[in-house]
């Protein structure tokens, strides 16, 4: 019995009222205790069943939430992580409580102010001056903005006309040098924060091809394809992906790339829930994303044991014993053993299985179940966008 299916179909806000639904105890004790439930928050008119990336669009970045926050009371102490070794490539952080701080671009001898530049940027406590005419066309509405400054009159400094921003200014920094310089995006698009404020101001100053570019970029390490998650020279962008899941998670709402959320939220199902609900390095997910993580972590470990893993789950004899009797037979401790190694609480719904010698199955053995897990992965796959509530590929895909 699924404990998603106790739940009544709609739950109304919850917001500084403890959530605890009615459910049948017998049922919360197979999964260990009620903390999660008693800890998510809703927002009025939010159902369930109908959570929706189009339901929530962010107008900006996710507020700031206290660093040790209590949800309804309950504090969730970091989790113990255990490696599920199933392909190392794909395993997300060691400690996944401790979200690694992104390596940023080295410095640039590029000062982006230019003597016979004609408008002056201000971000923060910088300014850059810029050509208007080139900043006009790459941009729509940076020619939008500059006109609008001509009529207003904004003012000047150093005697050019200025415009203030509201940008951060180094992310504005690193889109000025990309504009002016044709080989600084494939320089610098190995660093993530790099990346993400290519996409944020590209998608912001309709910057399409730069987006584009951008984004092509970011789907290496957060694939919308099951064979770019498998494809071993990406393994060093999903690996960067995974380790600023959240950071991604947040960038996919600001910028409206509905495809990056479900590989997304597959790596964030796979963090403690104490990282999922709590954040880590001072980033923090909205409500609803929250919600779509647990929840649709509950589906993925039953796609894993009845659909891409199901070998896992039962024992050598019952597999093997039709195919060989001879190498085979007897296995049974080489399973259990390597089971003994698992946290199966969290998902590897999409981890190419390797090591079947290690569960007790020879090459000519494991070469059914192997085929039966190939195709698994490619149905569980299809259905990814649909586990978290965002429909099917072909309706978020650009």
């Amino acid at each position: 019995m699924s404990i998603i299916s106790s739940l009544p179909d709609y739950i109304p806000s919850t917001i500084g009222h403890v959530f605890s639904p009615k459910v049948d105890r017998s049922v919360l004790s197979a999964y260990g205790t009620c903390d999660y439930l008693q800890t998510i928050f809703l927002d009025e008119g939010v159902s369930v069943e109908e959570l929706r990336a189009k339901d929530y669009q962010l107008g900006g970045r996710p507020p700031s939430y206290p660093p040790k926050p209590e949800f309804c009371g309950v504090y969730l102490a970091p989790e113990q992580c255990s490696l599920f070794d199933i392909e190392e490539e794909h395993s997300p952080l060691s400690h996944p409580n401790e979200i690694e701080k992104s390596p940023s671009p080295p410095p640039h001898l590029n000062d982006l102010w230019y003597d016979d530049g004609s408008v002056v940027l201000k971000a923060g406590d910088d300014f850059f001056c810029v050509h208007g005419s080139i900043l006009s066309q790459k941009s729509s509405v940076f020619a939008t903005i500059l006109l609008q400054s001509q009529t207003e009159n904004t003012g000047t400094h150093e005697g050019c006309p200025m415009v203030a921003l509201g940008d951060d200014a180094e992310e504005l920094r690193q889109l000025l040098l990309t504009i002016y310089e044709i080989s600084y995006f494939e320089d610098n698009a190995q660093y993530f924060v790099y990346l993400c404020a290519v996409l944020r101001l590209s998608t912001k100053y309709e910057m399409k091809r730069l987006r584009d570019l951008a984004l092509q970029r970011l789907k290496r390490g957060v694939p919308t394809t099951l064979a770019s998650f498998d494809d071993p020279g990406y393994q060093d962008d999903r690996a960067t992906a995974q380790k600023h899941v959240l950071a991604v998670i947040n960038l996919a709402r600001e910028t409206n790339c509905l495809e990056l959320l479900p590989c997304a939220y597959y790596y964030c199902s796979r963090l403690p829930a104490s990282t999922i609900f709590e954040g880590s390095g001072g980033v923090i997910l909205a409500l609803p994303d929250i919600t779509a993580c647990i929840l649709g972590k509950e589906q993925l470990l039953d796609i894993q044991r009845q659909t891409t893993h199901p070998f896992l789950y039962t024992l050598p004899k019952s597999k093997f014993e039709s195919f060989c009797k001879d190498c085979c037979e007897g296995n049974d401790r080489l399973l259990l053993q390597y089971l003994q190694r698992q946290d199966f609480r969290r998902p590897c719904t999409f981890e190419q299985f390797i090591h079947w010698e290690k569960i007790g199955a020879c090459k000519s053995c494991a070469s059914p179940h192997q085929s039966a897990h190939t195709k698994g992965r490619q149905e569980a796959w299809a259905l990814l966008p649909g586990i978290f509530g965002l429909g099917s590929w072909e309706k978020i895909v650009a």
